[in-house]
């Protein structure tokens, strides 16, 4: 099954708060249709694609936010030459106010997990895909019920088109191309392999940026997720062929259901980073993996796994 169906449901319960009054036309793209911008992870960069009949035939500036919304909501990417819909975007609440020509877009706590750069990515899609409509300048975003920070605490507040650099979405722009090995759970509670494509700025980051993949849950039918959603990567550095990762997450999570759902946690992590050397030669080999748990691995995580201990990769684990 796909990952993260609770979070499914929950955009299918959005609730979009608006108060609209008379209608206002969209603004036309040059090439003469309105346009809604996704973020494509892989590029760091945004693109666009036409909004097509059924937004054209919408008559109500109400009716063109919540199509927006909507289809924004869904956090659409390239896979090959398709559009499909991954990861929802973590939005709970939408309140637009037509006389300060703004959007309120308030965001769940789970947008604190997502990468630095698909965060500052998902607002610019957001911002430049509400403010095309002429009747909104710009959007300000919240976390929870609290406004959004930078890292040193102070507001944001509305965010504009003329607020966003494209080409500083990502001030280190990921060039180098990598397929990572994902194994997720198949309905057997056995690892399956997803291979991802992905781009990355620095190749002695990909340790890290394998295990956030890992978090986002599988893009497959029939797979389900190995890690918890709300895992958080500290660090993830290879000497002498050991990964160490330091991680962050509720030991007594209801992810953790069984006793064997914590092993194929740490084995969906030991045998997708011991097989990144086989697709790449440019990263250091990998054959075993540490454990640290908010830096520490004297913890008690199952009575069979001792964290104190380094990993090999086990192949038992792996289905078909």
């Amino acid at each position: 099954m796909k990952k993260q169906q609770g979070k499914i449901g929950l955009f299918l319960l959005l609730v979009v708060l608006i108060s609209l009054s008379g209608c206002t036309k969209t603004t036309i793209q040059s090439d003469g249709s309105p346009q809604i911008y996704y973020f494509d992870t892989t590029k760091g960069e945004l693109f666009s694609q036409p909004l097509g009949a059924a937004f054209l035939s919408l008559g109500t500036d109400q009716e063109k936010v919540e199509y927006i919304i909507n289809e924004l909501a869904m956090n659409k990417n390239i896979q090959g030459n398709t559009l499909v819909a991954i990861n929802p975007m973590p939005i709970i609440g939408v309140t637009t106010n037509i006389n300060d020509r703004m959007v309120q877009i308030k965001f769940s706590n789970d947008y604190n997990n997502l990468a630095t750069q698909e965060r500052i990515g998902i607002r610019a899609a957001i911002v430049y895909s509400l403010t095309q409509l002429d009747f909104i300048d710009s959007v300000d975003f919240y976390i929870e019920d609290s406004p959004l920070t930078t890292s040193t605490g102070k507001v944001i507040g509305p965010i504009s088109q003329a607020n966003i650099k494209l080409n500083v979405l990502e001030p280190n722009p990921a060039t180098t191309p990598y397929t990572l090995p994902l194994y997720f759970v198949n309905a057997e509670g056995k690892l399956v392999k997803e291979e991802r494509g992905v781009r990355v700025s620095d190749p002695t980051s990909v340790e890290k940026l394998l295990i956030e993949e890992l978090i986002k849950g599988p893009n497959s039918e029939g797979l389900s997720a190995s890690l918890p959603s709300d895992m958080k990567v500290n660090d993830a550095t290879t000497t002498n062929g050991v990964c160490q990762i330091d991680l962050s997450f509720d030991l007594k999570s209801k992810f953790f259901t069984s006793p064997e759902v914590k092993e194929r946690m740490i084995y969906a992590i030991v045998n997708s980073l011991t097989e990144i050397p086989k697709l790449r030669t440019d990263i250091p080999k990998i054959k075993k993996v540490a454990f640290l748990v908010d830096g520490k691995s004297d913890i008690e995580f199952t009575k069979e796994i001792d964290l104190r201990d380094t990993f090999e990769r086990n192949e038992a684990y792996i289905g078909e």
